[in-house]
């Protein structure tokens, strides 16, 4: 893991490879070096290396979009790791702090590599203004915890079996985090029909693990309910070869949450937080369940099952009741749920569907803060009714004609009168990459500042219902 370093001043041992953005150019040649005073321009380009006596810088450009802004970071980050040097300067003295989150995550991006093979760089020095110093200290923290997620995500099915995510999940994990296994037998005698089902069609059983941090005595509790679908076939209904392999990045929304679940404790906030990451491999076999059974989930719920690929929102359900049994008095999930939410919203914004105006703001405030933005969806009574079954309470799937939404309303279904929001990543948490390494820990981000912001409103103004 990379060690991050935030400071005011050039270090006395500069650093011989620097990445300073071409908006800040004038301000920064003087201090690394006065020898690049000789360039009266830059060469056009991003980003574009210019030698120095001991060393280099890369320039590059900051681009307006987002998207295009955390790429060209990562480039750079990729560049500045080629020039051999282990330790990496960035000059981002006065920049634009709404822009900071993209530069900062960009460049963890691009500084990863999976299990570290070929990393060159160990140490990053930041130097910004003094009174941005603990913002991005705020934002390292996170972009370490997003590599994190990308171990997980990026890892083969086959090493990431339910049972063995769930313990390497709490290795290692900050203090003031507990955990609790729930096996197989466990879901067994709770009846969590939906997740045992889901599972049955593999012999890597299914389990769901809780993390609990308890920095706010008797205060309320927020639950992050994220799917763990280990590889997700599509069950009996199999999904075509063509990128099966991705879905080994299935369970990015249970990595995701186990993470915020870290970054909070390393931070000592004041909150009470529960992470609960339900993990299952989607797999079909002469046990597996089948489109037109009915299930009886945890909370006594009858669900028809239209499509065993509608399996992510089934061990949701499940794990949300839990949440709630647990004393959760806000439910927050995230997942890799529907393909629909990449034909709506283009891989650009998060899906947000929620019951509880404050909770949709406190997320849609969050998101926009850290780049990692939500477009909230609709929630009329007529998308709900898309899910319902004449044999069931409830079918696991309302059609393609609204899926994001209907699949979203179907786990709010379960959260009853509690506060709830869903976010859905798909689209998002992985990028094709035909090395199998395209995990982006998206969602993580969003997670961590809808905590710190939500232990402040929930001191301010305590949510006890949702909206009609």
């Amino acid at each position: 893991m990379r060690t991050w370093i935030v400071t005011d001043h050039i270090p006395s041992k500069t650093p011989s490879v620097f990445i300073v953005p071409r908006e800040l150019w004038e301000s920064a040649r003087t201090m690394l070096d006065p020898e690049t005073g000789k360039f009266s321009s830059l060469p056009q380009g991003s980003p574009v290396v210019i030698a120095q006596k001991q060393g280099c810088l890369i320039i590059v450009d900051t681009p307006p979009v987002r998207q295009q802004r955390y790429r060209a970071y990562s480039e750079a980050a990729r560049l500045a790791e080629q020039q051999g040097s282990s330790t990496v300067g960035v000059f981002i003295n006065k920049m634009d702090e709404s822009v900071l989150p993209s530069v900062i995550f960009g460049l963890e991006q691009g500084f990863y590599h999976y299990h570290g093979k070929g990393d060159k760089v160990d140490t990053v020095i930041v130097v910004t203004e003094p009174n941005l110093e603990e913002r991005i200290r705020y934002l390292t923290n996170i972009a370490e915890a997003q590599s994190w997620v990308r171990e997980w995500v990026n890892a083969p099915a086959n090493e990431k079996p339910p049972q063995r995510l769930a313990e390497e999940y709490q290795k290692d994990a900050p203090p003031g985090i507990s955990y609790h296994l729930y096996t197989h037998d466990d879901l067994a005698a709770l009846g969590a029909g939906g997740i045992l089902a889901v599972g049955s069609g593999s012999t890597r059983p299914p389990v769901i693990l809780a993390g609990r941090y308890h920095g706010n005595g008797d205060g309320p509790w927020l639950a992050l309910v994220g799917k763990g679908i280990v590889f997700d076939s599509g069950g009996i209904s199999l999904k075509g070869r063509d990128g099966m392999g991705r879905m080994k990045g299935d369970m990015a929304g249970s990595a995701a949450v186990m993470a915020a679940l870290r970054v909070v404790a390393e931070h000592k906030w004041p909150v009470n937080v529960a992470a609960w990451a339900p993990l299952a491999e989607n797999l079909p076999d002469g046990a597996a369940y089948r489109p037109g059974d009915v299930l009886e989930m945890l909370d006594h719920t009858r669900v028809e099952i239209i499509s065993t690929d509608a399996e992510g929102r089934l061990v949701l359900a499940d794990a949300v009741t839990m949440a709630i049994r647990e004393g959760a008095s806000t439910v927050v999930d995230m997942a890799t749920l529907t393909g629909s939410n990449v034909v709506a919203l283009g891989g650009v914004r998060a899906t947000l569907i929620g019951n509880d105006g404050s909770v949709s703001r406190l997320l849609t405030e969050s998101g926009q803060d850290m780049e990692e933005p939500v477009w909230e969806m609709p929630h009329d009574p007529e998308y709900a009714l898309m899910n319902t079954s004449s044999i069931a309470d409830l079918k696991n799937s309302g059609g393609r004609a609204g899926g994001t939404i209907s699949a979203g309303l179907f786990i709010g279904h379960f959260a009853t009168q509690v506060p709830w929001a869903h976010v859905d990543i798909a689209g998002l948490a992985f990028k094709d990459n035909e090395s199998g390494t395209g995990a982006t820990g998206y969602g993580v981000a969003l997670l961590v500042e809808f905590c710190r912001r939500w232990a402040e409103f929930s001191k301010e103004s305590p949510i006890e219902s949702h909206e009609d």
